[in-house]
């Protein structure tokens, strides 16, 4: 196996990873590992600088090919709280882009 995919792998199962459903705009669903973050983005507009959060989503190109603007990822997370389950929808807005290896796609993908 190659060794980059093995790391892959390994990273999409470790810590700060987990599962979700991918659905594609045809309706097309599978389920895959997913890896979210939620850095922060300058945006400009004229003189001033607006700070915003995103959420990006990391998910393997052998899992999802060719994700595109309008598909979704479905996370189910059990609150801590009240122990119920809490399903929240991130939709890709924008091109999914390419890692240079051309193995894992990161998706800007906020919650709806």
């Amino acid at each position: 196996m190659d060794p980059f995919a093995s790391a892959l792998d390994a990273l999409f199962h470790g810590p700060g990873s987990e599962a979700a459903d991918f659905v594609s705009e045809s309706g097309v669903q599978k389920g895959v590992r997913i890896i979210r973050s939620r850095p922060t983005a300058d945006a400009t507009f004229g003189d001033s600088r607006i700070r915003q959060d995103t959420t990006e989503i990391d998910v393997r190109r052998s899992e999802v090919p060719e994700p595109a603007p309008g598909d979704r990822f479905v996370i189910r997370e059990i609150d801590p709280a009240t122990q119920a389950e809490v399903e929240t929808v991130c939709i890709i807005a924008g091109d999914p882009a390419l890692d240079v290896e051309g193995m894992t796609w990161t998706c800007s993908a906020p919650p709806a």
